[in-house]
């Protein structure tokens, strides 16, 4: 198969993808936990169910021979919590080993659509543990952190009530982040400040230089939110001195 042959021969959608075309900002679209696909072409589907076909053979093979973090990376990225969920509990994954914990924050880190899941990562965090979730360098970093954390958190909105579970020790990160949410929803950018106790983090994630605090944020005290005027600085560049 070629590109030229796939956009010159018809091929009609195949059957299980049909209930997942919906309106995208070009036209229609598909969106199907295995593929992702903005622009589709009325009738020359073939690319797309090549794909299909393929990457089900592969997340079920995946699945037989238990090899969970391929089974999660074939899934599109919106719907990887949801094969993350069906991996902890179909695949009877025990919360209290750190193997597990490494595969839940690769999936965590990942995920740009948290709030869509919002009540399984509420649920997964509240069985965190800091023995089981830090790996030797963030518990490292972690005991260097005083008992009472400053924290930041990007907000696309003055509202303390959008408050989430990620939270920052670096405040040029948090700010970063706020602008980017801006930039995307067309809103003024905003960012919460306050401070956490340690005895309430659930994990401390450095592996994307975002010096991320998982806390519950009726857990974080002092909260205030402002407006956020600053550019801030891009995870990358950050440092863990900072």
């Amino acid at each position: 198969m070629n590109f030229i042959d796939d956009f010159s021969c018809r091929e009609e959608l195949h059957v299980d993808l049909r209930d997942h075309v919906r309106k995208g900002p070009i036209g229609k679209m598909l969106h199907h936990p295995l593929i992702i696909d903005v622009m589709l072409l009325a009738g020359y589907h073939k690319a797309d169910n090549h794909a299909y076909r393929h990457r089900k053979q592969e997340v079920e093979r995946f699945w037989r021979e238990k090899n969970w973090r391929g089974y999660i990376t074939l899934h599109e990225r919106p719907y990887r919590a949801e094969a993350l969920e069906r991996v902890l509990f179909d695949g009877e994954l025990a919360l209290d080993h750190q193997a597990t914990w490494h595969l839940i924050k690769s999936v965590w880190i990942d995920s740009e659509n948290v709030e869509e899941h919002d009540e399984f990562w509420k649920d997964i965090w509240q069985e965190a543990k800091l023995d089981v979730t830090l790996n030797t360098k963030e518990l490292a970093a972690f005991h260097n952190l005083p008992n009472m954390v400053p924290v930041w958190h990007g907000l696309e909105r003055d509202d303390s009530k959008a408050l989430g579970f990620s939270w920052a020790t670096h405040k040029g990160v948090a700010e970063w982040f706020a602008q980017r949410f801006a930039r995307l929803n067309r809103r003024p950018a905003y960012i919460a400040a306050g401070y956490v106790s340690k005895q309430h983090v659930k994990a401390y994630l450095l592996s994307r230089g975002e010096h991320e605090i998982i806390v519950f944020p009726d857990n974080v005290e002092q909260v205030r939110v402002e407006p956020c005027t600053a550019k801030g600085i891009h995870p990358s560049e950050s440092s863990e001195e900072s």
